[in-house]
Formats: C-alpha cells, structure tokens, sequence
C-alpha cells in the first residue's frame, strides 16, 4: 500500500444490516469490498488484494474459521491481517480465533470507534513490519557492498583502526581512527559486552562467523545501537589470529521500529500491561516449566464489580483513568516473575508462577496474593477532582503441567470469578475446593 492510498478493507458478513453498518461507519476512511460469504470474499482479495480483512465468525456452509484457513492457502493472502467480528463472546472461542493467527478479535454489538482503532493499529503494525523488512534488506546489501563503518584489528599488538564513518557515528574525531582495542570494548554496553566477547572469541578460535548486534556510548553518553560483522583474515604458522576486520552500521532506528512493533502487538496500550496475546504465551510457558519443576502455579481473574456505572456517569475518560491505577496497583500486589495483564474493558489476569508443589500450599500462597490485591483495590481511586470507591471480583484457580491447557485454566478461572460475583462481589472464589461457595 503506497503511503498516499487509502486502505482497502475487504468486509465478510452474511448479515446484510452488519455489512451496511460498518461500511456506513468506515467508507469515509477506507476503501471497501463487501461479501456476504467466505468463498465470494476470497474471490474479491484474490481478483484485489485488501490491507486488512474484517471477517464474520457465524455464517452458513462455510464458517469464519474456515475461510480463514482459506485464506492462508492463498500466497498472495496469506500474510493479510484478518480481524474476525462476531456475536461469539465466549473466551474460549476467542482464544480459539486466536490461535488460528487472526490479528484481532472483536465481539458484537460493534462498537464503531474501537474497532475504527483496532484498524489502524493493525494496519499501522503491518506497515511497519514490511518497512523493517525492507530496511534490514536494504542495510544488509549496503553492509555487503560497502561496509559503511570499517574496523581493522591488528590482533596480536591490540590495535584497532577505523574510517571516519565509524568515528562519525559515536561522534568522534579523528584523533580515533586509530586506538588501543581496549577503548572500543569500554564503548560496549556492560549488559552486552559478555554476548560480544564470546562470539569474538568463537570467531577468534573457532573461526565462526561473527555478527552481533549490541550498543555503544557515544561521544555524549547516550548509547547508539549497532549491528558489527567481522572475520579473521590472516593468522600465523600455528593458527593463531592475527587480523580481523569488520563492518559496522547504526541500527538505531531498526530497534526502535521492533520496540514500538512489540509493544503494539504485545502491550495493552491504555496500561502498558501485557495484553491477551503475550498472556496466552506466557501461561503456556509457564505450564510447560510446572511439568520440569513439578511445581504448581495459579491464575486469577479479576473483573472490576460496577464499572460500568463509572463509564455511563463520568465518561470513559474516567473509566481509562480507573483501569490504569487499578493496573499500577495490580503489579505492585506481586513479583516481579510473576504477569498482570488486561484482557480488555475491565478484566485483568494476575499469573503467580513456581508456588509450591502441594495444591494446598499454592492456593494459601495465592489467597494471601489475592487478599492482598483486595485491599490494596478497594482503596480510594482519586480521578481528577473525583474520589471514587470500586472493588474487583476474583476468581483463583490453579494450574499444573502438561494435564492443563490454557484455555482450560482460563476458563476455570473465568468461571471462579463469576462464583464471586453471584457471591455479592469484592470477594475471591477459588475453582475446585469447598470454599469457592463460602465467603473469603
């Protein structure tokens, strides 16, 4: 998609009436095919291939999830980003669409804005990707043709040279154009000088190519990112390296592409909390180290009691305040091993990793957890000039090794929380004990 075009938006839904409501809501903005089942939609992206592509969930014959994988079948298709919008609310579903590799999931009535954003995002993470392809193709051919920094070790005496290029990029003068090894590995990044050393030792002794990317103070302190690439091309009678050149380029702006593209795809970005996505792996991760340490871990699910009382009295405005002072104090309730992440609107999963190895050991570790994260959540939240009291409903489940799956314990947790809703809320409900029907 050239930068000045407008995206075009390929739109399944055999439901008429939700085919004239997002195109309504989108035409202003996008460019729009509309389908009413999944073969005819792949025909339109084959015959014109769309940015992005909103597709229904629930239609006859051939279901979202299908045409889905059609889709992916399809080469020029196959990376498009795919959103599916349904009336499904479940969480298991969601996960489901999920797993498949959709970009998003967004459930009915539509609400226009939300998914007016989701857009963007996801179109604006997908352009990025391609430009950062783009531009690691384009560093790697002038790497390949011109190595714009050039660095020339003289082995054995410890001295280093360099163009002006590579002294430009950390802001030196030429005065350092030639100096001792040791001033270029002071320059290094302490979090990455070990990562370096090794892999010049294995191209020192082994003779392995070397290629790391780390950072470097500049001239005025600030540390610049750098992919360097070298070998050794001379060695003595009995092996030993003598020589070694390289070439170094400033990858500044690539790293802050691939942050911001993680973030997008990773954090939620009212909270900066992990969102569904990263959660989805890291319980799988987690349960995958229960199986090695025979260790247990537990999942809550919180849901904040009357939040959207807040929202239909004093805006969203102060709805995203609440969320976000609700995220701060969630993460301060736990380790630093262990998640707290939004899984959209006012539900957060709070992850303990590595309890005990006894069911009734882990689930008083993660009472005490949860208790904790009551009182500090029924605290006054101060919104602006507002003083506002609200309380979260939690549901505790724990989770083992390779008998769980996260969508299990999910739900599990899921169902918990609404135990703890029937229960007159602000309490936990624990899934699978005696308690989950007594008050906490």
């Amino acid at each position: 998609m050239a930068i000045d075009e407008r995206p075009k938006i390929l739109i399944i839904d055999d439901t008429p009436e939700n085919l004239f409501l997002l195109a309504t809501a989108l035409e202003s903005e996008f460019d729009l095919q509309l389908a009413t089942s999944g073969p005819e939609g792949i025909e339109l992206g084959k015959a014109s291939q769309p940015d992005l592509i909103l597709l229904d969930v629930m239609m006859p014959e051939v279901d979202g999830y299908e045409t889905f994988r059609r889709f992916r079948r399809q080469p020029s298709l196959k990376q498009t980003p795919i959103i599916f919008v349904t009336a499904i609310a479940d969480l298991e579903s969601e996960v489901a669409g999920l797993a498949l590799g959709a970009a998003d999931y967004i459930t009915k009535p539509i609400k226009i804005e939300l998914v007016r954003h989701r857009i963007r995002n996801i179109l604006r993470l997908t352009r990025m990707e391609r430009e950062l392809k783009s531009s690691e193709e384009r560093l790697s051919l002038v790497m390949n043709v011109t190595g714009e920094g050039i660095w020339d070790w003289q082995v054995h005496c410890g001295e280093v040279r360099h163009n002006m290029t590579w002294c430009r990029m950390l802001g030196l003068d030429e005065k350092h154009l030639s100096h001792p090894v040791a001033d270029y590995a002071n320059r290094i990044h302490s979090d990455d000088a070990l990562a370096v050393r090794q892999a010049i030792n294995d191209a020192l002794i082994h003779g392995k190519p070397y290629h790391q990317e780390y950072r470097m103070r500049h001239e005025d302190g600030h540390f610049v990112w750098v992919s360097d690439r070298g070998e050794v091309v001379s060695r003595n009678a009995n092996g030993a390296p003598e020589r070694m050149v390289g070439s170094i380029a400033n990858i500044d702006e690539r790293k802050r592409n691939e942050e911001e593209i993680r973030q997008l795809a990773f954090f939620d970005p009212l909270t900066g909390l992990p969102n569904r996505r990263l959660l989805l792996d890291r319980l799988q991760q987690a349960i995958i180290k229960n199986q090695r340490s025979k260790s247990l871990g537990a999942v809550m699910f919180l849901d904040m009691d009357r939040f959207k009382q807040l929202n239909d009295l004093h805006g969203h405005a102060m709805g995203d305040a609440l969320l976000v002072q609700v995220a701060a104090r969630l993460v301060k309730c736990v380790r630093a091993q262990d998640t707290v992440a939004r899984l959209g609107g006012d539900e957060f999963i709070v992850m303990l990793e590595s309890l005990a190895d006894l069911p009734d050991l882990a689930i008083s570790h993660a009472r005490r957890v949860g208790q904790n994260i009551l009182a500090s959540l029924n605290q006054p939240y101060q919104l602006g000039e507002l003083s506002y009291a609200s309380t979260p409903s939690i549901g505790l489940t724990l989770f083992a090794g390779a008998e769980d799956d996260v969508n299990a314990v999910l739900k599990r947790a899921d169902w918990a929380m609404y135990k703890a809703k029937e229960a007159g809320r602000n309490t936990i409900r624990t899934y699978g004990t005696p308690e989950e029907n007594s008050t906490e």
